[in-house]
């Protein structure tokens, strides 16, 4: 016989805790910390603080410099409030294009984090939509974009003992198995309401290690979609 996958640890719902979202549009599209992950940890039966620091194109290196605009705010935040959890999402194409830089932000970031006594997570993004200009202009396909960029926050994750919530994988299965739902923005590249949700309650899911389709929350999305 096999042995079976140990259950995951279900976060103590006896608590209140504290998230800090750090990153930029992939993150505040459709107020997603905010409008989305805070109502599906209130549905679940969490109570929770939700805020976020973010800024359209930003890097996670910039992010943790005290010289930077958004990394004094990173700072402030830091010093003002402890939080139980930090999230960081890079600037969606660094991890693909730019490894080493996307490296660095991280680990800068999560000793920041770590000090302050959170638990950093990270914010696996996803490929561009098909006819994106970076997809013809880098060679790469959706799927050849996403994995890439999921290989990077594999490896830092596993580097520095980080759990990576992988949000674009989950756009992956999605976009290519499930053909009648838009995860997509007109732009091909940020997340509509619909991606936004997906990524929130993989985010929810690793955190908590609640299975989702338990929670009773769809964000006001169709059925089909928030199936």
């Amino acid at each position: 016989t096999t042995a079976e996958s140990p259950e995951p640890e279900i976060l103590d719902k006896s608590k209140s805790y504290s998230f800090l979202f750090i990153g930029n549009s992939y993150t505040h599209y459709n107020d997603m910390p905010e409008m989305i992950f805070s109502k599906i940890l209130e549905a679940a039966g969490y109570d929770a603080k939700v805020q976020r620091i973010t800024k359209g194109g930003w890097y996670l290196i910039d992010s943790a410099k005290s010289t930077d605009e958004v990394g004094r705010q990173v700072d402030a935040a830091l010093k003002a409030r402890n939080y139980d959890y930090v999230v960081l999402q890079e600037q969606s194409t660094c991890p693909a294009l730019s490894p080493d830089k996307f490296y660095t932000g991280v680990r800068n970031l999560a000793e920041k984090v770590r000090a302050d006594g959170a638990t950093p997570i990270l914010y696996g993004t996803w490929g561009r939509k098909a006819g994106h200009k970076v997809l013809t202009e880098n060679g790469w396909t959706n799927e050849s974009m996403t994995w890439m960029i999921s290989a990077a926050y594999e490896a830092i994750g596993a580097e520095l003992g980080i759990e990576v919530a992988y949000a674009g994988l989950a756009f992956y299965d999605i976009y290519t198995n499930n053909k009648n739902i838009n995860i997509y923005d007109e732009d091909l590249t940020h997340p509509n309401a619909t991606g936004s949700y997906l990524a929130a309650m993989t985010i929810f899911a690793k955190i908590t290690g609640v299975d989702p389709t338990t929670v009773d929350y769809n964000a006001n999305l169709t059925n089909e979609a928030a199936a």
